[in-house]
């Protein structure tokens, strides 16, 4: 009886275990299979650059200074005029600006980047596919 019902259980498992396999595996693939856009980087390839990335912060003050990628700069659209300067005092040019906001469908990152592009003519300049939800995990 303890046999019969332990083989059982293992075919429960085993036919629970098929749809989660199925469904982890499609949704790994449905995660890389989005292709980056002009001017993003991949949070892996970006760890690989390791201290030649100059991180910037295009969220909120308050998001920033609740939690940020270390070492990263603040700029963003709201505050621009009065972060500018000090982040020019912080820049370096050696590195390449990666920018980075919430993640998901948050475009900060993009208008920052193009703004560094265009008003401060900096080249270099890419932004974290993901944001900071990829830096995190999520």
């Amino acid at each position: 009886m303890i046999a019969r019902a332990a083989r059982q259980l293992a075919l429960v498992l085993a036919l629970a275990l098929i749809p989660a396999v199925v469904s982890g595996a499609w949704q790994l693939a449905w995660k890389k299979a989005e292709p980056l856009a002009a001017g993003e980087v991949r949070l892996a390839t970006a760890r690989e650059w390791g201290a030649r990335v100059q991180w910037v912060d295009a969220r909120s003050r308050a998001k920033f200074e609740r939690t940020r990628i270390p070492g990263a700069l603040l700029l963003n659209e709201d505050e621009w005029d009065k972060l500018v300067g000090p982040f020019l005092d912080a820049w370096d040019a050696d590195k390449t600006l990666v920018v980075y906001c919430d993640g998901g469908s948050c475009e900060a990152s993009h208008q920052v980047a193009a703004r560094l592009r265009k008003d401060l003519m900096i080249g270099g300049v890419l932004v974290l596919k993901g944001g900071f939800a990829e830096w995190q995990g999520l």
